[in-house]
Parts: C-alpha cells; structure tokens; sequence
C-alpha cells in the first residue's frame, strides 16, 4: 500500500511539473528508472556532464549532420562528420588531430559510419560512394572495398552502407538497412545475419494465399525491421539496436547471428508534456557496450539514454529533448571510452556537439556490484548492493541481485522477500518452488513416516470394518435358514 502511493504521489509530481514547463518533461525528470507497472522511479544522479565538445580546433568548419561516434582504445574521439564529407579524429578536449577527407584519390561522400581496429586503422562506410574505405592511423590509403562477390540477390545490388564494425577474426560486418553483411578480408561475401523475423499476419497470408497479383506483390515488399547500428562488443558478440518495434530492439548477437539478448521491450513507452501522457515508441539510434558488458542505447525520440546491464535489467534512465547540458536536439551516436565515460552526438546542421558524461557514486557503485556478481564474489556483490539500498532504499535492481544471490545461497525464503520488493513474479515463483520443495526435503522422511502410520491405520480400520460386515452377514444368513 505505502508503494502503491509512493508511485501514485511519483506520477502525479511529474505530470505538475510538466504542465508548468513547454519542454516536454523528459529533460526534466533528471535519472529514473521503470518499474514492471510502466511507472517512473526516480532515483539519485547517476550521470554528469564532465565536457562538451562543439568549437573544434584547428578546422574552419563545425559538425554539420554528423551521425556516428567511435573511441578507440586510447580514448581518441572519431566523428562521421556527414554533412561536411569527412571524418574527424579528435582528443578528449576537442582538439583536431587528423581530418580525412579523401581516400584513393575519391572525395568522401556523405561518410555515414567510421570504425577503428585493434591496429587503429580506420574504417570508414562511405556510403554515396558504395564503397568501404580503410586508412592507416596517419591517414595513408590501406584498402579499399566495393561491392564484395558472391552476392547473387537483389539485396546486394548496391553497396550503400550505413555502418561497419570488424572483429578479431577479420570479418567485416556493414550495415545495410535491415541487414547485416558478413563479408571476409577478400571482400567475399559470406551472408547476412541477424536480421529480426517478420510477424507472422492473417491478413497478409490470406491475401498471399487468394490475392490478386498485384496485392501479392505488395505483401513481398516487406522486409525485416532495419538496423539503426552497430557495436562489437569486448566479447566477441555483435550489438545492434533496430530501427522500431515495441520487443528485441537490442539484439546482441553470436557467431552464426542469434540474437541472446532477453526479447522484451526496451524504453518507455511514452512522455510527458503540457499535462498529458502521450503514447510514444522509443527509437534507438545508437548503443554501445563497455569492457565489462554494460549496455547503453540513446533514444532520439527523447532524447533519453537507457543503460542496461547483461540481463537486459534497467539500471539507469536520464537526458531529454532540451537546450541545457545534459539534454538533446536530436541524440544520433553513442560510444563509451575506457574510463566508462559516456559520448553523446547531437545531430544538427548548425548546433552538433559532442556531451560527455561522467559517472557518480552512485552508478559507479551498481556497475562494480554487477561485476563482482558476474565474478562470483557474491558476498562482497551482495554488501555492495546494500550500501547501495542505503542510498536509494526502493532501488529494484538492488533488490532483485540480492534475491539472485540469496538463492544461488539456498536462501529460498530470502530470495522470495527480496524478489517480492523487487517486484520480479518469475523470480518470486522461481524461488518459492525451491522453498516448497527444500521443506519437503527437510521434512521426507517425517512424511513417509506419517503417509506409511495413516496407510497402516487405514488398512487396519478397512479390515475390521471388513470382518464385522462378513460377521453381519454370516450371521443373517444364519438366521434366514433357521
């Protein structure tokens, strides 16, 4: 009851304080996190802005439709700069350090994706150009891919991507609307993966089945969801975030393309402004995984950022449409560096810029209790996460660890109090099975005892019973021949 009205007094702070604002309230309702009912928990700052960069050193140009942002592994900043035809490499203060412009002898046309390797060789998806770009740390031409053989659909009739990532093993993953292009460094191709499965329709199979032609032909056009775009993660697994879709919209997947990320819905389903709640379905543009497996997507319809944790639980919710720091026009890019700092693009003709958030107590105490968990330090995990219950008592992720930990222990009965604040029902249920069945462990060999008394008290009962009825009727037959 005390929860109920605590989220009932939550909700109602927040519509007040968006009526009195014209920005919707997402850039006001700072850090949150959503519970199983859709409701907004606030919870203490997780993110501050440590730096913004938008006046950049030593070009005469700003960014201009900028779409995509890398760090390599010594933290240098990479920008797809779209609009101005180049790709920039920038040092944490913003200060240029290489600008590409050009690669064997072409002009960049409207650079949509860049990546860098272990080698820091820089990939670039140079899409009007239908081509894949690669050159050296200093800018001198390395190789050069176009349209790769083996390709015999008409999917690959072009070769207009969007984004690209490489793994260890030198396979080359491009984006190309809802699909992801495995091609090998001899530029073979090797097939697509991970694209999303169309539902399944009635309607669109009836009009398959009966339709005309031309209605048929119309059902064929649809395609699986598109991907926005890509990551690789330090373990190997491929991440990617699709364009729409209310479930799986982060998909993280294997070596043969499956996704093993929980398919459920990411985001919350709606925002606030002018007083009224507002259906709106979030749209991932980005995501971006840090060395221990941390999950972060930006929202450009929100311009909010969601950061998840292996499991695919919520840890963090903040930002919002604005013009203060901290909030976005238009979040395109996300990328984290190896001090788990945040990257944020803005995409905008006349006003991109670059936010960097840092991490607080808080967010830094969650993330190091997540990583003893995955350690299995379970105790040293479990303590943390209750310093973390004295900061924020109604933090659910808390609460939901400690259960996972209570009943990896065999504290069944504690698992089922902490999953219950956790409002997590399948663990709950999980949780109360193993109890159920540890009492009748604990207690079998009472049972047996007891079933075994009441069988033979049965049994005995059913026997008198049974020869005071034989006498009964021994003796009336008796009678009946006298």
């Amino acid at each position: 009851m005390r929860k109920s009205i605590k989220r009932c007094l939550t909700v109602a702070l927040s519509v007040l304080v968006c009526s009195i604002s014209c920005v919707p309230a997402m850039a006001d309702t700072k850090h949150f996190v959503i519970d199983s009912d859709s409701n907004m928990l606030p919870i203490p700052e997780t993110y501050t802005v440590s730096n913004v960069i938008k006046n950049l050193d030593g070009t005469d140009l700003a960014f201009k439709n900028a779409e995509d942002l890398f760090i390599d592994k010594e933290d240098n900043i990479y920008v797809a700069d779209t609009g101005n035809n180049r790709v920039l490499k920038l040092d944490y203060t913003g200060k240029v350090l290489l600008e590409i412009t050009e690669a064997f002898g072409t002009k960049l046309s409207s650079p949509r994706g860049v990546f860098v390797d272990a080698d820091l060789n820089i990939w670039i998806a140079d899409t009007k150009n239908q081509r894949l770009a690669v050159v050296t740390k200093d800018a001198k031409d390395y190789i050069e891919y176009k349209k790769p053989s083996g390709i015999t659909d008409s999917k690959g009739k072009t070769f207009d991507i969007e984004k690209v990532v490489v793994n260890d093993m030198g396979y080359i993953f491009a984006l190309k609307g809802a699909y992801v292009m495995k091609i090998d460094q001899s530029n073979i191709f090797q097939g697509y993966m991970g694209a999303k499965n169309v539902d399944f329709s009635f309607t669109r199979f009836i009009i398959r089945t009966f339709g005309s032609a031309k209605q048929r032909k119309a059902t064929e056009a649809l395609r699986p969801t598109s991907y926005n775009n890509l990551t690789l993660a330090s373990d190997g697994n491929l991440y990617g975030v699709l364009s729409e879709g209310t479930s799986g919209q982060i998909r993280r997947l294997n070596s043969v393309g499956t996704n093993t990320y929980p398919e459920k819905g990411y985001g919350y389903m709606g925002y606030y402004t002018d007083g009224a709640i507002l259906p709106k379905e979030p749209t991932f543009k980005d995501i971006t995984v840090d060395k221990k497996g941390i999950v972060s997507v930006v929202d450009q319809n929100t311009g909010l950022i969601y950061q998840y944790d292996k499991e695919g639980n919520l840890l963090t919710t903040f930002g919002g449409l604005g013009d203060k720091k901290g909030t976005f026009k238009s979040p395109c890019s996300i990328a984290v560096d190896s001090k788990n700092r945040l990257y944020v693009l803005d995409y905008s003709e006349t006003a991109a810029c670059i936010q960097v958030f840092s991490e607080t107590n808080f967010i830094t105490l969650v993330h190091e209790a997540i990583n003893l968990q995955l350690d299995g330090e379970y105790t040293k995990a479990q303590n943390m996460w209750e310093d973390i219950l004295k900061i924020d008592s109604s933090y659910f992720v808390a609460h939901k660890s400690i259960g996972k930990i209570q009943f990896k222990q065999g504290k069944y009965s504690d698992s089922m109090a902490s999953y219950k604040m956790a409002e997590d029902s399948s663990g709950y249920s999980e949780a109360f099975s193993e109890a159920r069945h540890e009492v009748f462990r604990h207690y079998f060999f009472w049972i047996i005892v007891v079933i075994v008394a009441i069988l033979v008290v049965f049994i005995k009962t059913f026997t008198a019973i049974k020869k005071r009825a034989d006498k009964w009727a021994f003796d009336i037959e008796m009678k009946g021949d006298m």
